[in-house]
């Protein structure tokens, strides 16, 4: 495939943008996430409670490169329920677990394990603002990333799979099309130039997908997952498949 030279220069400032965009997320995600240890080692739940989500909210906004950040994608946010036999339990949502605890059948973690759990993360998250600092990205994985994560919202994350524990999925939600967005904007020049029809689809879609989202909004965050209605749910996930269309076609029409 080719693109023309001002198309090719455009591209190339979309992936710059995109690059800085997950350096400056994995930067705050590390502040975040060294106050959530602390709260969280120094037996402060509700503080470590009240900054979970908001800490995650940086995570989940680069998630559409996520693949790009190898093994420490699962180290850092690896479900129980994908755990594979003899797999080590690191990372955010180990020590969700911890601060929701199941009515029957958990033991708490120990003060020892709860430093174990946290050093592990504040390290690996370390070493993920490493890793992006000379990560590069082709055109390519902004407009697939930002299409899989929609999907991936629209099939399994509307399910409430990710925050089962705490409830935060629509924080996760949020961040999901934050990051999407980003990756959208960063393209979106190159795209107008071709196919400005294309963008005005996009750009309604988010605008529905905002509007069901600022519908669940409580204070500063959102209200828990638990407290939507099937209704509610479904709507949020006809709305992400409906971006998720056009959203489809970006790839293709930006780098073609």
């Amino acid at each position: 495939m080719s693109v023309d030279a001002s198309s090719a220069a455009q591209l190339d400032a979309a992936v710059d943008r995109y690059a800085e965009y997950v350096r400056t997320e994995a930067a705050q995600l590390q502040t975040a996430t060294h106050q959530f240890a602390d709260r969280y080692t120094q037996g402060d739940d509700a503080g470590a409670r009240e900054l979970y989500p908001e800490a995650r909210t940086h995570w989940e906004r680069i998630e559409p490169v996520a693949e790009s950040f190898g093994d420490l994608d699962p180290r850092l946010d690896l479900r129980e329920a994908d755990l594979e036999a003899g797999q080590a339990w690191t990372g955010w949502h180990r020590i969700e677990k911890d601060l929701w605890p199941p009515a029957t059948g958990y033991t708490a973690a120990t003060d020892a394990e709860r430093t174990q759990f946290a050093e592990q993360l504040v390290a690996d998250t370390a070493e993920l603002v490493e890793r992006v600092a000379t990560l590069t990205y082709q055109p390519a994985q902004l407009g697939n990333g930002a299409k899989e994560l929609l999907d991936e919202i629209a099939t399994g994350k509307v399910t409430g799979e990710e925050e089962i524990w705490s409830g935060t999925d629509l924080w996760d939600f949020q961040a999901n099309i934050d990051g999407a967005h980003e990756a959208f904007e960063s393209l979106e020049p190159v795209v107008a130039a071709k196919d400005g029809d294309l963008v005005k689809q996009i750009d309604d879609g988010f605008g529905a997908v905002q509007e069901l989202l600022d519908s669940h909004r409580s204070g500063d965050g959102f209200v828990t997952y638990s407290e939507l209605s099937p209704a509610e749910v479904k709507a949020l996930a006809d709305a992400v498949n409906a971006l998720s269309e056009p959203i489809s076609k970006l790839t293709s029409v930006a780098v073609l």
